[in-house]
């Protein structure tokens, strides 16, 4: 698929699946973060974090001539297991709030009661995993504007840094210089590197010259306190990323000392008033990614993270390090995995497609070694002109494969209208689909994204 289609992603909607019986969600076990948390800083040197506030003034702060350096934490990342002498961790209220009724969102759903009737204190957070369809973030976003609209805003989720072929709904992103990709190839199937390349599978660094790379949330009230988590990638103790917040804290970030090279480093930062952060990398470090949230003590919302890739097929999740993977998904721990894979998949004519229900299943089952009990959504692909018998056999196969998973299942093709609709919707004026004949253009993403908005929330109960 093509890397040009920033403008016209791609995206799969999927309908409901029977759900499989599923331990309750311990939301609160720390044991379970810990051992994902603590076997990924063992092999990777993965570390907390350190929290800086700015000043309540959103004046632009000049940046000094020389900053002193900032080592990320290296503890293990957010917790550990509790000794024998202390109580057990509080009940999590969406615990109580779990309904057989809601079926395969029942948790989800949950947490969304928790956090509606105000017993959440933390964000609800949804990982959307997928193709060029999520990386223009126009589905995607009609989600997390539906969700946001009716249980709050917490903010822009992940995003990438250093990424031209990119968007994110809310933010202006802007990139200077030549920035280099690794793996090289962000959206292949095959084993490349050590496969650590951050939750978002991309790292970013200069490839030649000096670089910069800028973003600007566009929705931020202007009191709004924004909590900032950059993760990059050193290889030499001269690494250095200088990060600056307008308004805010403005820091130069090295690897901990001791840390193994190549370890993934966090480190959090937080502002009030300010909407802009900047990254000027000195040397090699390489970015994996931005999370920007509002702060929940303020008032928890729901996040949606787009993790979505040009190119990517349910493969490519699979070739990432599983170990680093699941350290990074440990932070997010998301109540809701949406995975939105098949258009790539339809256009690859020489492979078996019930290949795709064993690597569904194999990616589950990556995600839940780390949530066990989390919700799953598959969505079906899109209608592909170039591809009008096999498309519907993928859909059928990701279907089945979702039923089998205990995931719920969102028919895009059918949405869209099924065989020849690509070609129906380009024809139209305006065409809700690109000339191509695999993306679709703004007004058609937004559309299936209302749409599957609306079959979520319908499903929903109070």
């Amino acid at each position: 698929m093509s890397a040009a289609a920033c403008s016209a992603a791609r995206a799969e909607v999927p309908e409901r699946g029977a759900a499989l019986p599923r331990p309750p969600r311990r939301r609160s076990s720390v044991a379970l973060l810990a051992t994902a948390a603590q076997l990924a800083a063992a092999a990777l040197g993965c570390s907390s974090t350190r929290e800086h506030v700015a000043p309540p003034t959103p004046e632009v702060a000049p940046a000094p001539a020389a900053l002193p350096p900032r080592r990320a934490d290296s503890a293990a990342p957010e917790a550990t297991a509790p000794r024998r002498a202390e109580p057990a961790p509080a009940r999590p209220p969406e615990l109580d709030l779990v309904r057989p009724e809601d079926g395969p969102y029942a948790h989800f759903f949950a947490a969304l009661r928790a956090l509606e009737q105000g017993r959440r204190k933390d964000h609800v957070r949804v990982a959307w995993l997928g193709d060029s369809h999520a990386a223009a973030d126009f589905w995607s976003g009609a989600l997390r504007t539906a969700l946001q609209r009716r249980f709050g805003d917490g903010g822009l989720g992940f995003v990438h840094l250093g990424y031209a072929a990119y968007r994110h709904d809310g933010a202006r992103l802007t990139t200077e210089g030549k920035w280099r990709t690794r793996p090289k190839t962000p959206g292949g199937s095959t084993p490349a590197d050590d496969g650590v390349f951050g939750l978002g599978g991309i790292l970013f660094s200069a490839h030649r010259g000096p670089v910069r790379a800028e973003i600007t949330v566009t929705g931020a009230g202007p009191s709004a306190r924004l909590l900032w988590d950059v993760c990059f990638r050193s290889s030499a103790p001269t690494d250095e990323l200088a990060v600056t917040i307008e308004g805010g804290p403005s820091e130069i970030l090295r690897a901990a000392a001791g840390d193994a090279p190549g370890a993934l480093q966090h480190a959090k930062l937080a502002s009030v008033g300010a909407t802009k952060l900047g990254v000027v990398p000195s040397g090699a470090p390489e970015l994996c990614g931005l999370v920007v949230e509002a702060d929940p003590e303020a008032r928890p919302g729901v996040v949606v993270d787009t993790l979505g890739i040009n190119g990517a097929r349910l493969a490519t999740a699979l070739r990432w390090s599983e170990l680093a993977w699941a350290a990074e998904l440990a932070r997010r721990s998301p109540e809701l995995v949406v995975l939105e894979y098949g258009t790539n998949e339809a256009g690859d004519v020489t492979t078996d497609p019930s290949l795709y229900a064993k690597q569904l299943a194999e990616l589950l089952a990556r995600t839940r070694r780390v949530e066990p009990d989390v919700d799953c959504l598959v969505l079906a692909p899109t209608d592909r002109k170039d591809a009008p018998e096999r498309t519907p056999v993928i859909r059928d196969v990701l279907r089945d494969a979702a039923q089998e998973g205990g995931c719920a299942f969102w028919d895009t093709y059918e949405a869209m209208g099924g065989r020849g609709s690509i070609e129906a919707w380009y024809r139209e004026r305006p065409p809700r689909a690109s000339r191509d004949g695999v993306h679709l253009t703004f007004r058609g993403y937004r559309e299936l994204g209302v749409k599957l908005s609306n079959d979520i929330l319908e499903r929903y109960r109070p």
